[in-house]
Order: structure tokens, then C-alpha cells, then sequence
């Protein structure tokens, strides 16, 4: 037995080129085009028939013509006709089996392809139903600042519980706003007003510079004491920045309680030992922390100093963009923050960043901020309120 290749511009031709070197047995073991013109290749196992030999007399040199010799061989019974179309059945036998081996070679090789293709126009099909449909939908959230990839996760999940037999309904854009708010609401937790006794007594607040640590702080600890009674102490660790010792201490004197500066971890564990009686100790830290990393060590000290659980809310704001916002979830990542706090919703129509951030840092929404008014611009974070401004819709 042997193999060849045989390559021709059809594949009637490529089959009889098989048949004339390998013999009507032959296996077709391949079949494929081999470049853009067309070009036919045929792999095929068979035997190679023996060279043809002259009869013996041509051999000899010897021709004859005679009567008698073209009588001799002539024979009219069916025993001769079946000899001589014998060889004609095995070749139609042959051919037989090769159309089939190139009919199974054929579905091997292009049935699974024809099936991808369909499965990919039919996903494409979807995707392009879902887009007609959902599309103003999308183009709205990433309008008010929701990453991308969010949106088109949100719409997503729209899209499967809506389901393309509503897209023709004339009520479809009611029925997919109100599955978006719906995983929106779903998506985002809220976990409510700090209270002390609920695991922690004391509650720090981190972030960078200008995201309005201190005021929010001022806001936290004057709703604590003035409108809910408890006694509250402020620690300040933020002895960087020019000034802002002496605007915590003004927040503290204006609300009337105790204030303290602590940035060694040997004075904040005697503020904690000093205020161990308060109901809620307030930290606040230096913005400084987001661009060092020694500075960030330091507060983590001075935080593991407090010799009792943390509730740790790291600051961003409603106007960083969403880079800011990957930045700051992984430089503070190291403090272990509790809660994220969103600040200056009032300067951003762009409220994309309150579900960005709550998606990055998969933590709870504590606060909102909505101006500088100490202690009325903030709010305790609500979902209703968060899918209220991402969606634009009423309260």
C-alpha cells in the first residue's frame, strides 16, 4: 500500500488522476481546496497497479492483422460480456466509495463550521435586536458618567429578564426603565447612619486631599451630638496639611465637644484610653495618604493603635472621574475601609461615579454630601435616592 497526493484544477480530474496511479480500490483519505482558483487536493491509500505490457507478439516485434486472429478472440456468449464489463462494475464500485468517503470528509469538515456560523448569526441577530431596543437606554447611563463596561452589564441584565419577545410592545421602554432601576438597586448596597454600639465605637475618615474629610467629619459628629445626644470626642491625625488642626479644632469647639490631636500611635491609644467613656470617637486623617505610601503606613499604625474595631469609611467624590476613583479604591484598599462615603454630589450632573465606585469597591454606600453646610448637607445613603439620580427618575 501507498499514499499520494494528487492535486488538479477539478475534482472529476483529481479522482481519475487517483484512480489511474492507485487503482479503483483506492481510499480517499483527504479532499480540500488549496488556494482561491479553486486548486483540488486528494490524499488516497491504494495499491499501484502494474506497469501495462505490449501482448507478446508486439513485444516480439510481430503485427497481425489476420483474419482468424480477430475471429479467434471474438465471443459473442454472456460469459464474455460479463469479463469485459467486469472491470467497469469495480470501477463504479470505486467511484461509488470515494463519493461517499468525500460526502463524510465533506460533513467532517464543513458542517461544524456551517453550524458556528449560524450560532453567530443568531447571537449577532440578538445583539443587534437588543441594542435597537435597549440602546437609548445605555447611551443614557454612560451620558451621567457610568463606566462603560458597567452600563452594558446593567443593560445586559435588562435584556435577559426582558426578553426580545417584548421588544415590538409599544409599553418597552417603560418595561426596561424599570427593570434598570430595579438592577441598579439591585447592585448597590446602602448600610445607613453610623451608629456607635453596632460593632464599632470609632469611625475614621480617609481619602484624599480636598474630598472634604474634615467637614464631613464636622457633619457626622454634630448630628451624633447635637441631634442624636451622644457624647463625642474628634481625634485629629493630620498634622501635614497648614491649617487643618486648627479647622478640626474650630468644628469641634463649634459643635462643644472634646477635641485631641493624635499622630503617633502612643497618643492615640491615650485619646481612646482618655475618651473611653464617649459614645463615638471621629478620626480624621491626612490627605497625604493617597500619594504616600509611608504616610499611608503611618495611619495604619495609628489606626491598629486603637485597640478596638474601626469603622472605616473612605471619601470620594461625585466629580472624580472614574481613573481617580480606581485610584483611590486601590491606594486606600490597604487601610481596609468598611464604607465608601460619596462627597460634593451638588458640583456633578455626571452621577455615574455613585455606582462606579460602589462597583469597584464592592463596599456599602454609608453618606452622600451635597454642599459645605455643616451639619445640613448630608444625608444618610438611601437606594432610592442613588437609583433616583443615575436614572433621573422621581424619588
Amino acid at each position: 500500500m501507498q499514499t499520494r497526493t494528487f492535486r488538479a484544477k477539478t475534482m472529476g480530474e483529481a479522482l481519475r488522476m487517483t484512480r489511474q496511479a492507485l487503482g479503483a480500490e483506492a481510499l480517499i483519505v483527504s479532499a480540500r481546496n488549496v488556494d482561491e482558483a479553486g486548486t483540488v487536493e486528494v490524499t488516497a491509500v491504494g495499491k499501484e497497479p502494474p506497469p501495462m505490457r505490449p501482448p507478446a507478439q508486439f513485444a516480439a516485434g510481430v503485427k497481425s492483422t489476420s483474419t482468424s486472429t480477430v475471429e479467434a478472440t471474438a465471443d459473442p456468449s454472456a460469459e464474455h460480456w460479463n469479463k469485459q464489463i467486469e472491470p467497469l462494475r469495480d470501477e463504479i464500485a470505486s467511484l461509488r466509495r470515494m463519493v461517499r468517503d468525500m460526502q463524510r470528509l465533506t460533513d467532517e469538515a464543513i458542517l461544524p463550521g456551517f453550524s458556528d456560523l449560524r450560532n453567530l448569526i443568531l447571537e449577532t441577530s440578538r445583539e443587534q435586536e437588543g441594542a435597537r431596543v435597549l440602546g437609548p437606554l445605555y447611551t443614557e447611563l454612560v451620558d451621567r458618567g457610568v463606566i462603560p463596561d458597567l452600563a452594558r452589564g446593567l443593560i445586559r441584565a435588562v435584556e435577559l429578564q426582558l426578553g426580545l419577545s417584548n421588544a415590538d410592545q409599544r409599553d418597552w421602554l417603560v418595561q426596561a426603565r424599570g427593570l434598570l432601576r430595579a438592577k441598579i438597586a439591585e447592585s448597590i448596597e446602602v448600610c445607613g447612619p453610623s451608629v456607635p454600639g453596632d460593632g464599632a465605637r470609632t469611625f475614621a475618615f480617609v481619602g484624599p486631599s480636598g474630598v472634604g474629610k474634615t467637614t464631613t467629619l464636622a457633619k457626622v459628629a454634630s448630628r451624633m451630638s447635637l441631634s442624636e445626644g451622644m457624647e463625642v470626642a474628634i481625634v485629629t491625625t493630620d498634622t501635614y496639611r497648614i491649617g487643618s488642626v486648627d479647622q478640626a479644632r474650630r468644628y469641634a469647639e463649634l459643635i462643644g465637644v472634646p477635641f485631641v490631636v493624635a499622630d503617633r500611635p502612643e497618643t492615640m491609644a491615650s485619646a481612646l484610653r482618655t475618651y473611653a467613656s464617649a459614645d463615638a470617637l471621629l478620626i480624621d486623617t491626612p490627605g497625604r495618604a493617597f500619594e504616600n505610601e509611608e504616610v499611608r503606613r503611618q495611619l495604619r499604625d495609628l489606626l491598629g493603635a486603637a485597640g478596638e474595631p474601626v469603622e472605616v469609611h473612605l471619601l470620594t467624590a461625585a466629580t472624580y472621574s472614574p481613573a481617580q476613583q480606581a485610584a483611590i479604591a486601590s491606594r486606600f484598599g490597604s487601610l481596609d475601609p468598611t464604607r465608601v462615603l460619596i462627597t460634593k454630589i451638588d458640583e456633578t450632573l455626571e452621577m455615574g461615579a455613585l455606582y462606579n465606585i460602589a462597583k469597584m469597591t464592592g463596599l456599602p454606600v454609608s453618606y452622600l454630601t451635597t454642599g459645605q453646610r455643616v451639619p445640613e448637607d448630608i444625608e444618610v445613603a438611601r437606594t432610592a435616592r442613588i437609583v433616583q439620580l443615575l436614572s433621573g427618575a422621581a424619588d
